[in-house]
C-alpha cells in the first residue's frame, strides 16, 4: 500500500494562522510598555533586524506578552547552566523590544529571562529575570556590529492594575 504525505496534499496556511495568532496576543496579552533605560538606534526595523539577526536574533513575537507600541520583537537563545532558588535551568534567552520614537528613531530595551517555550510557568513567574544582564548582552552585540546609540531613560505609562 502506498504511503501518503499529508503535507503534498494538504497545504496548511500558516501565514495566516501566525498572523490570528498575533492578533490575539495583542488582544488578550497587553502590557503598557516598561519604564528604565534604553538604546536610541538609527535605521529602520528591518536594519536593526538584520543586523542582530547575524548574532541569532530572531522574531520573537508569538512567545511573549504585547507591549503596547513595540515595532520589534527578537529574542536570542542560549543553553547555560544556571540554577536559581536550588533549580537547574538550562534554557535562557536576551529578549529585545524595541519602539519608534517621536524622532523616527528605535528605542530598544532588552532582558534576560528564561525561555519561555522550555520553562512555561517559571519564566511566567519571572524567575532568574535580570535586566542589566539584558541590557549588557544588547550593548556587546550593538558595539560589535558597529550600530551607534544613545542611552536614554524613559518612564513609561503605568497601568491601572
Amino acid at each position: 500500500m502506498p504511503s501518503i504525505n499529508l503535507w503534498e496534499a494538504v497545504h496548511v496556511p500558516f501565514d495566516v494562522i501566525r498572523d490570528g495568532y498575533r492578533r490575539l496576543r495583542k488582544a488578550l496579552f497587553t502590557k503598557p510598555r516598561p519604564s528604565g533605560e534604553y538604546y536610541v538606534v538609527d535605521g529602520s526595523v528591518a536594519e536593526i533586524e538584520a543586523a542582530l539577526g547575524e548574532y541569532s536574533f530572531a522574531p520573537n513575537w508569538e512567545f511573549s506578552y504585547h507591549k503596547r507600541g513595540e515595532v520589534m520583537n527578537l529574542a536570542r537563545v542560549v543553553h547555560e547552566r544556571n540554577a536559581v532558588d536550588g533549580t537547574t535551568y538550562r534554557w535562557w534567552q536576551t529578549h529585545l523590544r524595541g519602539w519608534r520614537n517621536d524622532d523616527g528613531r528605535l528605542e530598544l530595551h532588552a532582558h534576560w529571562e528564561l525561555e519561555p517555550t522550555e520553562n512555561g510557568n517559571p519564566h511566567i513567574d519571572g524567575v532568574g529575570f535580570d535586566f542589566d544582564r539584558g541590557m549588557a548582552t544588547l550593548r556587546s552585540f550593538l558595539d560589535e556590529a558597529d550600530i551607534e546609540y544613545e542611552t536614554t531613560t524613559i518612564e513609561a505609562e503605568r497601568s491601572d492594575g
